[in-house]
């Protein structure tokens, strides 16, 4: 039942109407417009009937003939379907004059004494159903203010958080405009990497078109430990869909300003419902609370509506669990489950400390086979189970392959390693940033490595390794209820090609037949452009002038012994790097980085006579 305070001018209508021989404040409870709600008193004047009571837990008045009309039959009132009706089961209250009686007060009129007189005692009643008021809703969280909502929460052992708590803002941001608003609400989980967990304290719009929005944070921890470095806060506890990422601009500090009455609010309303044990969210923030190790993506508490009373735990850990772990998750569920209900988790019991695997190096040739074997195989959405049961329960680990292509020329070995390790920690962000049993969106992974203006294209391998074989896709991921983490990720360069272009200078053997005309057939062509063709498939890291000028000799040799290289400079070589579209003229030797591939572009034989000429 709530209570409503009435304002002045119901107070001074009421005390004239019984002040002058009429019935004010006659009483009736609403419950339902069919009913008939019959007065007291028998001949009611109608067009002195007025009626008040309770809407949407406020004062309202209604209209006679628009919201209700009066039955003479029944000396009563109806309600009107479609009109305004109270609240249901609230009371309301009617006035009203009756046709006979005798009445000494009869001046209603302004100033007159009656109406003086009883707009006197109206201010004092109205004054003090507004403290009325002030003293009901100092009981309710939702309603009470300051020092009343402090003496509300204490009965739950909180208190309202001062300047010993470190308070700051983040930088809430997207790789790519927003396309519609999205919410940031108030009480948004963020933490470091170490633990440390602060939360919004205003409600925050990224709104469409933008690609960042700051919003305050407080730490939830007093003192010290909530005051950290500038970067250190980077982790959203619960992912929010459009947005990427949460970064602290700037260290955080210890502020003067004490926490609202909407931060308290929340809060209390958070240790109430953990403190019922009534709800699935009880055993959820339980354990979120307790243990800094987990996170509202790496868990997921599931009530099995099949099996009353039974919930199920699942934590998306990393490897196998300690035994110090186990022992606290299971300390944590049952302070928070309710009597008579099962909660089962996942972790084994006396798990052994340590790795249960180490990731093994991708090399670039294994990466590249990987790519080439999978051509157009088709959407895969589902891992085989050979691969999920060779994996903690609840951990999915994944092995990414990136290849990337750059936009800009001319870039130095230390800007490319730099833009890789981008790349990689966009793909592990967004891995390990997931939910527990999120799906795996291959376009919008594919879109964070290609956002930087630096990345021209990209190719994406996407899967997990069992028994040494790699199981890859190139669509979206079902992952099966799991926490998804990035075990291996690779990030290289696409293949760019390196045209070499091979000039060949032979002259007549002196040692040839005299009168003979060697000249230049279409077999020595082929078995040259072979020998070269070998010497570039072998050069991984580079080919040397020195390799192609022997084996060009020996083509000639075996193939037209009438003809010889000549004695000074016989072969010129020319390369072109695709990548930055550089040119490499008479070279001694051709510098391939790791991701270049040298391609033979056109190989010609001239006779001295014909250079020279």
């Amino acid at each position: 039942m709530s209570f409503v305070a009435q304002p002045y001018e119901q107070f001074v209508s009421d005390l004239l109407t019984s002040l002058t021989g009429g019935m004010s404040r006659e009483e009736h409870r609403f419950i339902g417009p069919e009913e008939t709600y019959t007065f007291t008193t028998t001949n009611v004047i109608e067009d002195t009937i007025r009626i008040a009571g309770e809407l949407n837990e406020s004062f309202a008045a209604f209209e006679r003939g628009i919201d209700y009309t009066y039955d003479a039959a029944t000396n009563g009132v109806r309600w009107k379907q479609g009109g305004t009706q109270p609240d249901d089961r609230s009371y309301f209250y009617v006035s009203y004059y009756p046709q006979e009686g005798q009445h000494r007060l009869t001046d209603r009129n302004p100033g007159s004494v009656t109406t003086t007189l009883a707009e006197a005692f109206s201010r004092e009643l109205a004054v003090l159903h507004r403290q009325m008021r002030g003293i009901y809703e100092s009981a309710f969280v939702d309603l009470a203010t300051d020092s009343a909502l402090d003496h509300v929460v204490a009965l739950l052992g909180l208190a309202r958080k001062n300047a010993r708590f470190a308070s700051g803002e983040v930088l809430f941001k997207r790789t790519s405009p927003a396309p519609g608003d999205v919410t940031i609400p108030s009480g948004t989980l963020i933490s470091t990497d170490q633990g440390q967990t602060f939360e919004t304290t205003n409600k925050r719009t990224l709104r469409r078109g933008q690609l960042s929005v700051t919003a305050p944070i407080r730490a939830q921890v007093e003192g010290t430990p909530g005051k950290v470095d500038a970067g250190l806060i980077k982790n959203v506890n619960r992912p929010i869909f459009g947005i990427d990422s949460v970064v602290n601009e700037a260290a955080t500090f210890f502020a003067t300003q004490k926490e609202t009455d909407e931060e308290l609010r929340r809060r209390a309303r958070g240790t109430l419902e953990r403190a019922g044990k009534s709800t699935v969210d009880a055993i959820l923030y339980a354990l979120i609370e307790d243990l800094p190790e987990i996170t509202e993506a790496n868990i997921q508490v599931v009530e099995k509506t099949e099996t009353p009373g039974y919930v199920e735990v699942r934590l998306g850990l990393d490897a196998t669990a300690s035994p110090d772990l186990v022992a606290r998750v299971e300390d944590s569920i049952f302070s928070a489950r309710p009597a008579g209900v099962r909660v089962v988790h996942n972790l084994p019991t006396g798990s052994q400390t340590g790795s249960a695997r180490q990731a093994e190096d991708i090399t670039r040739a294994t990466a590249l086979a990987d790519l080439k074997a999978h051509g157009d195989l088709p959407d895969l959405n589902k891992l085989p189970d050979s691969v999920l049961s060779s994996m903690p329960d609840g951990v999915l680990r994944l092995r990414t392959e990136v290849f990337l292509r750059l936009a800009g020329t001319n870039l130095t070995a230390a800007q490319k390693e730099s833009i890789e390790e981008d790349a990689r920690s966009s793909v592990v962000d967004y891995i390990d940033g997931l939910p527990m049993g999120a799906p795996i969106i291959y376009s919008k992974l594919l879109s964070r490595i290609v956002a930087p203006d630096t990345i021209q294209d990209a190719s994406l391998l996407i899967g997990a390794e069992a028994a040494r074989q790699f199981f890859s896709f190139t669509a979206n991921l079902d992952t099966g209820g799991r926490k998804t983490k990035a075990d291996t990720t690779f990030v290289g360069l696409m293949q760019e090609n390196v045209t070499i272009d091979v000039i060949v200078r032979v002259e007549r053997n002196a040692a040839s037949p005299a009168g003979s005309a060697p000249k230049i057939t279409d077999s020595l062509q082929t078995s040259a452009t072979s020998a070269v063709n070998l010497i570039l498939s072998a050069g991984k890291n580079g080919v040397s002038k020195q390799a192609i000028v022997d084996a060009v000799r020996g083509a000639i040799a075996s193939g037209t012994p009438d003809l010889q290289l000549i004695a000074d400079n016989p072969v010129v070589v020319n390369a072109t790097y695709e990548e930055t579209g550089r040119t490499l003229n008479d070279t001694d030797q051709v510098a391939l980085a790791e991701h270049e591939m040298p391609l033979l572009g056109k190989l010609t034989l001239k006779f001295q006579g014909d250079l020279d000429g």
